[in-house]
């Protein structure tokens, strides 16, 4: 007599007599640990990192490949070369050394492009410690084999690779344009140590505070002293000492006339060990806790209830437009207060009208010019600020934070239309904002806009920051997991185009693909109604593909 044996299906669970031993699952080491966690915030950095380094290292190469082409001619690099000295020009780009030569030309736009990358370190700093900390991602990772301190060292860590990645980038690029290799190299070194410094500040300040917005406040504040100083060290009365006062100031001494590329560096590095010893002196604190908790913060407040999907979206727009907001205002606000002082420089330098007209700004001698050209820059803060939009959108999809909205009685696209045109009004306030604190500081000198000008230049940048973001939307229905870096791409190549486009002697048909070449120097000229109204029909159509293809896909992780 046979024995038959019963078929177990597949999936069922083994009997008890038959069962596999159980699997002992090793715990990781201490480094082990370490490496997983340092690989994380690199994912993390990741995205917003190669917009960083592709943005800054990008147009800082257009200028040095471009150079020779955009002053051809003795008397066009002699025109430039006034500006050395100019106490207007030097409060924007910084110490103006020896700008009739390619080194002397990139580095003058450093003044502008290091309080860029300050922003950057700053931020990616708070966001990596206080403002995950705050979200709770920092719990599951305390509660492991890593110590509080070694935490920090892997955010850190983190930080410092991509920084190098940025200095080595912009080594390579400079000198294959054209650039002194010293200089290049120089150049890139110090742009790093910016970043790592202003990241340094954040991470202090993230141990002190209890909270991100106090935390990228602190930072703020700080930055906003040292470039006040940098524009003190610009007046003509000012000693030379006072640029060494601020390490806004430092880049202004990378040309190889000034030999101090020894005393940068040195400056960089001592300031570096006077933010990150403290901080690790405080880092092994408890969670949630902070070194400078006011009375308030001892008791955590409950947190406010939100009114719906449309509060939930309004709340999570709030603090990236008080961010962005504040950028674009204190760059309009700037160049406000700095309208008389070019008035003068345009009016005491004959060819400095011709030159800054053949560029494309029209009137730097008046108000209406000087804001007109601002608002080209305050136009590329606002695009870049709709492309992080449309990624903290995806982020929000990627982390599955809107699968508990969407079970519920949220549907799809009541959600990503709420978030969306959130998104889009953000834009425009900040827009709007730019617009009235542009006229403010022209008042404040004695030299105003009208009202209405102001506005109309906050108005022109609605329509291509809304392409930004329109574009970043229908990438989010297509390809979710390519919305970062295909919007942050599609606006700073869109900007190169527009920048670098005309010296590299490209066809009109492509130059005109850039939106930003048809983005008209408002006040001082008429807006583009045209463009306008074809960016924005791209905005709607890119919004509304991305919408019906977000509706009939699943969700995807990152």
């Amino acid at each position: 007599m046979s024995t038959v044996v019963p078929r177990r299906r597949r999936g069922a669970t083994p009997p008890a007599s038959v069962a596999s031993p159980p699997v002992v699952v090793e715990p990781r080491s201490p480094v082990a640990v370490w490496w997983r966690t340092y690989r994380h915030h690199l994912r993390l950095l990741r995205n917003g990192s190669i917009a960083w380094i592709v943005g800054l290292a990008g147009i800082s190469w257009g200028v040095a490949v471009t150079f020779e082409d955009r002053y051809a001619t003795p008397e066009e690099l002699a025109a430039f070369a006034e500006f050395e000295g100019v106490p207007a020009f030097e409060a924007m780009l910084g110490r103006l050394v020896g700008l009739t030569t390619v080194e002397g030309g990139v580095l003058s736009r450093w003044g502008m492009f290091g309080v860029l990358a300050a922003i950057w370190g700053m931020l990616a700093a708070v966001r990596l410690l206080r403002r995950a900390e705050e979200a709770g991602h920092l719990e599951p990772l305390r509660a492991g084999a890593i110590s509080p301190r070694g935490l920090l060292t892997s955010t850190m860590a983190a930080l410092a690779t991509v920084f190098v990645v940025f200095g080595v980038v912009i080594g390579v690029t400079h000198t294959a344009a054209g650039m002194d290799a010293a200089t290049s190299w120089a150049l890139g070194g110090a742009a790093a140590l910016v970043a790592a410094t202003f990241a340094a500040a954040g991470a202090l300040a993230s141990q002190l505070t209890t909270s991100h917005r106090r935390a990228t406040g602190i930072v703020g504040i700080a930055l906003g002293l040292a470039l006040a100083v940098r524009i003190v060290a610009a007046a003509s009365a000012a000693p030379e000492w006072v640029w060494w006062a601020t390490p806004l100031g430092w880049l202004g001494f990378l040309h190889e006339i000034d030999q101090a590329r020894t005393a940068v560096f040195l400056a960089y590095l001592g300031l570096l060990v006077v933010l990150v010893a403290p901080t690790y002196l405080i880092a092994d604190r408890d969670l949630d806790a902070g070194h400078l908790t006011l009375d308030r913060d001892v008791v955590r407040r409950t947190p406010r209830p939100v009114a719906g999907q449309v509060g939930l979206a309004v709340r999570l727009t709030a603090g990236p437009i008080r961010t962005w907001g504040l950028v674009a205002g204190f760059v309009a606000l700037g160049f406000g207060l700095l309208a008389r002082d070019f008035s003068e420089a345009v009016a005491d330098l004959e060819t400095m009208a011709e030159l800054t007209a053949m560029l494309g700004y029209p009137g730097m001698g008046t108000s209406e010019g000087i804001i007109g050209f601002a608002f080209s820059l305050v136009g590329i803060v606002l695009a870049v600020f709709a492309a992080g939009q449309a990624a903290g959108i995806r982020e929000e999809e990627a982390t599955w934070r809107i699968e508990h909205l969407l079970v519920r009685p949220v549907g799809r696209v009541r959600w990503l239309a709420t978030r969306t045109a959130t998104a889009a009004v953000a834009v425009a306030l900040a827009a709007l904002l730019a617009g009235v604190l542009g006229w403010v500081g022209t008042a404040l000198v004695g030299m105003p806009i009208a009202f209405t000008d102001g506005v109309l230049a906050g108005l022109n940048l609605i329509p291509i920051a809304w392409l930004a973001l329109g574009i970043g939307m229908a990438v989010l229905g297509l390809l979710p997991r390519l919305t970062a870096p295909v919007t942050y791409t599609f606006v700073i190549a869109a900007y190169l185009l527009d920048f670098v486009g005309a010296m590299l002697e490209l066809p009109e048909a492509v130059l005109d693909l850039s939106p930003f070449r048809h983005l008209a120097a408002v006040p001082a000229a008429d807006m583009d109604l045209g463009a306008a109204l074809v960016m924005l029909a791209v905005a709607l159509v890119g919004a509304v593909v991305g919408t019906v293809a977000f509706r009939r896909r699943d969700l995807q992780e990152a």
